[in-house]
């Protein structure tokens, strides 16, 4: 047998001196090496090429620097497995490169990496592209070729942006720890979950839709950049909700409704025939909607502008929201069809947000259509503000449908159309 027909065995047991017993060692090809760390077992190739040798030593590589059980460490911290996994992968990479190792050859042949490459980008997944991008960092001739087939088509151009600022966002430290992976995981599944939950907004209200894709979680990120502080969630206040008395009736409705019917002129419902004979259609007025007005100081409202919301949009669900320096108030101004007196329409609290977050998870659970009156400057305790702060708010948006307006006048606009329709 010649030598380089010889197996080669890692040696896990150098790095890994916290642990008595013995690793075992399986042969296995390149395409699903791995460790169990809990196990100490190790499935890696075992034969002497460049490309395997780097397989080893970054499986090596988690031996010596992962947690023995990181998908617990994944439920703990409420990050998705893939995210996780690429994200420490990078970690391993980069650290390898860092302490000398030679990275320049990859796991892969550039055959292979390349039809792997277009392979992604013919499934069209964001998420996919992003996470093999990131992946890939500091992988040598394996990121190159990403980089090559990615760099040509628009999606596979973001990954790669994505993925260089996650990589000086895990670097930010100097000196990665499993921490920092779960920190920059947190902040890419918040840009990839701001990417694929939108929806399509109720048709006919003329609201337009929110931009899909990772465009919006690229510019949030470029403006926060790609540092400790710049990628870790600011704690949200605590959200108090404030009920006042609501004596007065309001008259009108907004939008209107289909609803089913055994007796009319207009059969809309043929599909209800053998159902239970609901065909016909009758419109019927709504009182429905839920608006949630941003009363803090960046958007200079005053009473009469509050005052102007609650007059276009009678029927409604209307409460206006501030807050102080570790909490804020959600104040319900009117509900099924009554409404505050003068008194209470005024901001509830301080001149800070601090509490965006709450209240836009109180927003998606009101009926629809939900809309959110405010200039998207949101802040948690303290008023500061973080990406992950912003890309949660922008996640609630997208999933919930709800339809944001940064001004007075085109929220009663919007209002206008829906009293129209």
């Amino acid at each position: 047998m010649k030598l380089m027909d010889r197996p080669v065995y890692p040696l896990p047991e150098v790095v890994d001196a916290g642990r008595a017993k013995r690793w075992e060692i399986e042969p296995t090809g390149p395409v699903s090496p791995r460790v169990e760390l809990s196990q100490g077992l190790m499935f890696v190739p075992l034969d002497a090429s460049a490309n395997s040798r780097f397989v080893r030593n970054h499986e090596l590589g988690h031996v010596r620097w992962s947690p023995k059980r990181p998908d617990a460490m994944a439920r703990r911290h409420k990050i998705a497995g893939d995210v996780l996994a690429a994200v420490e992968d990078m970690r391993m990479n980069t650290k390898m490169e860092q302490a000398g190792i030679d990275v320049s050859s990859g796991g892969w042949p550039k055959a292979v990496i390349t039809a792997l490459a277009k392979d992604v980008l013919a499934r069209g997944s964001q998420r996919l592209a992003v996470l093999m991008m990131v992946a890939a960092q500091a992988s040598g001739q394996t990121e190159r070729a990403f980089t090559e087939v990615f760099a040509e088509d628009p999606v596979g151009a973001q990954a790669i942006e994505l993925a260089t600022l996650a990589r000086k966002a895990l670097w930010a430290t100097f000196s990665p720890k499993f921490r920092d992976t779960v920190r920059v995981a947190k902040w890419l599944q918040m840009i990839l979950d701001g990417a694929e939950s939108g929806k399509p907004l109720p048709k006919g209200l003329g609201m337009g839709g929110s931009p899909g894709g990772l465009s919006e979680g690229l510019k949030i990120a470029r403006n926060y950049g790609p540092t400790v502080r710049g990628t870790r969630k600011v704690p949200w206040g605590k959200m108090n909700i404030e009920k006042p008395p609501r004596p007065y009736r309001v008259r009108g409705f907004l939008g209107r409704h289909n609803s089913a019917t055994e007796e009319g002129t207009n059969p809309h419902f043929l599909h209800r025939l053998l159902v239970d004979g609901r065909v016909f259609r009758r419109v019927r007025r709504d009182l429905g909607g839920t608006v949630l007005i941003d009363a803090s100081g960046s958007m200079q409202l005053e009473s009469k502008d509050l005052k102007e919301i609650l007059e276009s949009a009678p029927g409604c669900t209307v409460g206006v929201y501030s807050g102080n320096t570790m909490d804020g108030v959600l104040r319900i101004l009117a509900q099924d069809g009554r409404q505050v007196e003068e008194r209470w329409i005024t901001a509830p609290a301080g001149g800070a947000n601090v509490i965006d977050g709450p209240a836009l998870e109180w927003l998606s659970k009101q009926p629809k259509p939900r809309i959110w009156v405010s200039d998207g400057q949101v802040t948690g305790k303290q008023d500061r503000s973080g990406a992950l702060n912003v890309l949660e708010c922008l996640c609630l948006v997208r999933r919930h449908q709800i339809v944001q307006k940064d001004k007075i006048a085109d929220a009663v606009q919007l209002f206008g159309r829906m009293r129209a329709k």
